[in-house]
């Protein structure tokens, strides 16, 4: 028996809030340092969180797209802040950022997923993690 209780409803226009989850998002760069596109990349996760009715609580910043993603120090913050629960999503610019293929990304994505947090892009479309009722 699943005791996971169903997402809210929303009001129109804004997504339902799924119990346990933190509105927390954190936005994930990695890229060279530039005060110009560090702003832009700031404001383009900003914009996506509210739009997500999520609140931006921080910018974590990585600048070697080379190295791998678990080596990376900003996101070992990452890592950790989702698996402490003090994330419901993390925010990125492009998928490469991530990975350099789509099985770097779905596999990222699947274990933020099990920790209840939704990794995406700036312009991509939201992957709810299960709710755990088909379980």
């Amino acid at each position: 028996m699943n005791n996971t209780a169903p997402p809210t409803t929303a009001p129109p226009g804004r997504p339902a809030e799924v119990p346990g989850r933190p509105a927390a998002a954190v936005g994930y760069v990695c890229a060279e340092p530039d005060d110009a596109s560090a702003g832009l990349f700031a404001n383009w996760c900003e914009r996506r969180a509210v739009a997500e009715g999520w609140t931006l609580t921080g910018m974590v910043n990585d600048t070697d797209e080379s190295q791998p993603l678990v080596e990376r120090p900003g996101w070992q913050r990452v890592a950790s802040l989702a698996t402490g629960g003090a994330l419901g999503a993390v925010i990125t610019i492009t998928r490469p950022m991530i990975g350099t293929t789509t099985q770097d990304w779905v596999r990222v994505s699947d274990q933020l997923a099990d920790l209840d947090v939704t990794l995406v892009t700036v312009g991509s479309a939201a992957r709810t993690p299960p709710s755990g009722d088909d379980q």
